[in-house]
């Protein structure tokens, strides 16, 4: 059992450990993994405090929802601060945001349109959880899988998560490294590619591997190239704590090794910080940062935090909280076994979200994604489960906008004791003039001779409309019919509809497997005139006209990385007119099939996704 001297030193050597390792890995990193290597020994960058860094920020976020919200905390809570604390944009968490503004909820929110779930925007925020759950791993686990459901659902990300905040939460109790690694890999499915990633790091060590060769092993195996690509990083943080000598030797390899420096770094710091305390760290590495906590909050990324002045007040924060969960939940007499509960956690689909309304528990499962098109059936289910030892009889109903139908819109159901029931339900659109951006409907159940229940809310987001052209021989450069007439214009023929669900183009069979150009035609309406961000994000050269005008260019072929803020090669700040605009799009396929995402986002620097566009329809077809 810790003392609060033990419990406080440990909660502080974390932050210390968090900030130090953060420090060094922060000016190394990059959106791109490299083949080659690190070789810092020491921080490259410092200031006092540290650099700031959204792996700590986040956390004064999560400390301070704790306090607000209660302990019971959940997914749909942290939601509420995402979008009234966190301004930037950066991957997963702009792409979470636009649907938490569209009206979509946990975990559909970090599951929908998400091509970052597997990334490191949940792993790196997994200190707050342990530390209020010390010894606790089961604890830290379901507040951990909350946390990273709001953005990274369905995702890699989510054992990343979970796996940092048991062995942080388990090495305030033991700090034997292999055994932290057995209790993470334990809560987390053996087959995922973090557990592979994990194991590869320690199969390697035990072969007796050097560092070096460990890394390009686990990288060999668990290849990404994008740096934050989430079970290579997990493999690299591994590999820093096996091989690390000591905390400064250890936090230098596990940043060497590349890729998500800044993560691996803060991470492996936290786990060392927690084991050896604060007294425990060497100050070689922690004096030159004193305790200042330095964020983001200077620039605007973000407000409304409630900062703690350093990392005294953070810990005695972190602690108060702490000592609350640990009189809740005392005692655990198997504490470092992961229970069946958070084993039933692996299995949750990102399309599933469950409400208790205390009568019954519903949940309401999208089944694929939470997306609608024109002309095409959808099928949703609700489970609703009875928990009381008596029959109920209830009448479940369906309420959706104008135009839209719903079978059946109606089901008088009865549920014996303990019986849980899933009902199946089509919905379609048959004229696409009652398809909007977001869609909101709501599922009402109503149980007699009990208390009146909240409606479910159901909503879906309204597919992307484009036109799209034959396929022409030729390049980048050959010019066809197609430009001769930039101004906008209508359905012509041998243009085809489609419509994506996500941000992402399926163009590749429009190319019907050989090389050649396409054109794209997509129309936006924007309520105001302003700045946006557009980009292609692609493996391919592409032009891009605005209302007639070519505004970006690129001929090189390139990584897909299909974020807000740009990637330096395929975004561009142009300007939308009020009403409506036409970008057409002209996509080289080369030898290799084609990938592309089409984004918009605001033209000033924090680039945030747009929930008032109208991309779902065409000009011709309000009426």
């Amino acid at each position: 059992m810790l003392s609060k001297e033990e419990y406080y030193n440990k909660v502080y050597g974390c932050w210390l450990g968090k900030n130090a390792g953060g420090t060094l890995g922060t000016p190394l990193e990059s959106g791109w993994g490299k083949e080659e290597m690190f070789d810092v020994w020491w921080y490259p960058k410092l200031q006092e405090g540290g650099l700031p860094n959204d792996d700590l920020e986040l956390q004064l976020i999560w400390l301070q929802a704790l306090e607000e919200r209660g302990l019971d905390i959940t997914a749909r809570d942290l939601a509420e601060y995402w979008l009234d604390c966190i301004v930037y944009n950066f991957d997963e968490y702009g792409l979470n945001k636009t649907n938490l503004k569209k009206g979509l909820v946990p975990p559909v929110s970090g599951y929908f349109n998400n091509w970052f779930k597997h990334c490191m925007g949940s792993p790196i925020r997994s200190e707050i959880w342990a530390c209020i759950a010390p010894g606790l791993p089961n604890v830290s686990a379901k507040y951990a899988y909350e946390d990273a459901i709001v953005d990274h659902a369905g995702g890699e990300s989510v054992y990343g998560e979970i796996f940092n905040a048991v062995v942080e939460s388990s090495a305030f109790i033991i700090s034997d490294k292999m055994k932290l690694l057995e209790i993470g890999l334990s809560f987390i499915p053996e087959n995922c590619e973090t557990a592979k990633a994990i194991r590869n790091a320690i199969t390697a060590y035990q072969k007796g591997m050097d560092w070096k060769e460990a890394r390009n092993f686990v990288l060999r195996n668990s290849y990404s190239p994008i740096a934050q690509y989430s079970p290579v990083n997990l493999g690299f943080q591994t590999i820093g704590l096996l091989y690390g000598e000591d905390f400064g030797d250890a936090i230098c390899k596990a940043v060497n090794c590349g890729y998500d420096t800044d993560c691996t770094g803060a991470t492996l710091g936290s786990i060392l910080g927690i084991i050896l305390g604060k007294d425990g760290l060497p100050s070689k590495w922690i004096e030159p940062l004193s305790d200042k906590i330095v964020t983001n909050a200077s620039w605007g990324g973000i407000k409304n935090v409630k900062e703690p002045k350093d990392l005294d007040e953070l810990t005695r924060r972190v602690c108060k909280i702490g000592e609350k969960i640990l009189a809740l939940y005392g005692e655990d007499p198997e504490p470092l076994i992961p229970k069946e509960e958070i084993r039933k956690l692996w299995y949750i689909p990102p399309t599933r979200i469950d409400y208790d309304l205390k009568t019954v528990r519903a949940s309401l499962d999208y089944l694929d994604n939470p997306s609608i098109q024109y002309g095409k059936n959808k099928r949703f289910e609700l489970i609703i489960e009875n928990p009381h030892p008596e029959v109920i009889e209830a009448r479940v109903s369906c309420r959706f906008p104008e135009g839209w139908e719903v079978t059946p819109k109606e089901e008088k159901i009865t549920l014996k004791a303990k019986e849980r029931l899933t009902l199946s339900f089509s919905l379609s659109v048959y004229d696409v003039k009652y398809i909007e951006t977001s869609n909101r409907g709501s599922i009402s159940i109503s149980i007699k001779q009990r208390p009146a229940l909240p409606e479910i809310p159901v909503v879906y987001i309204g597919s992307n409309r484009w036109l799209i052209s034959t396929r022409f021989d030729g390049d980048i450069d050959t010019e066809t019919p197609v430009e001769k007439d930039l101004n906008p214009s209508g359905l012509e023929d041998n243009w085809k509809v489609a419509n994506f669900d996500e941000n992402e183009l399926i163009v590749e069979p429009y190319f019907e497997n050989t090389s050649g150009i396409i054109y794209l035609r997509h129309y936006i309406y924007s309520p105001t005139a302003r700045p946006v961000r557009l980009g292609l994000p692609s493996n391919c050269p592409f032009k891009m006209w605005l209302n007639g005008e070519k505004i970006h260019e690129v001929k090189t072929e390139g990584i897909l990385r299909p974020n807000y803020g740009g990637d330096g090669r395929s975004y561009v700040v142009s300007n939308l007119r009020e009403g409506w605009n036409q970008v057409l799009i002209k996509i080289e396929r080369k030898d290799k099939p084609v990938e592309a995402h089409f984004i918009v986002a605001s033209g000033d620097r924090f680039a945030h996704g747009l929930a008032d566009l109208i991309e779902c329809k065409f000009p011709w077809e309000i009426i």
